[in-house]
């Protein structure tokens, strides 16, 4: 028998399953817990099956410099980006933006606010969605 029994590989199998959820969420924690920021965001779900509909939250302090909100999922093979104008101080702090259908790979989340000069502030979060049963890449 090679590779060892069975059980032994569905074993390895969970544990890595495991370490990347941990991961992902640690990830997605980890700017919630640096303080006061200028902008955060939070996609939920952190790991799903594809076609995947994810949701960001995309939080703003508010500024008399805030004039664009730019929100970008990246990965390998797809590439979505979302441009919300803002209106200084008196823009609303939470963005709720959606996005449908979204395939299988590992995703960098960003979003960007910028002010009159350029990008002012930025921030990042992993997501990973599977591939469906019966599918791999």
């Amino acid at each position: 028998m090679q590779g060892g029994p069975p059980f032994a590989q569905d074993g390895k199998r969970v544990m890595k399953r495991f370490f990347l959820i941990t991961l992902l969420g640690v990830l997605a924690v980890g700017p919630q817990i640096a303080g006061s920021q200028r902008v955060a965001i939070r996609v939920s779900p952190a790991v799903a099956m594809e076609p995947a509909f994810l949701t960001i939250r995309a939080t703003v302090e508010p500024s008399d410099e805030n004039r664009k909100l730019t929100v970008t999922i990246d990965s390998e093979g797809y590439s979505s980006s979302s441009d919300i104008p803002l209106e200084g101080r008196s823009s609303a702090r939470l963005n709720v933006l959606e996005v449908r259908d979204v395939p299988s790979g590992l995703y960098e989340v960003s979003a960007i606010v910028s002010g009159p000069s350029g990008p002012l502030a930025t921030t990042m979060q992993l997501v990973k969605i599977q591939p469906a049963p019966g599918r791999s890449r």
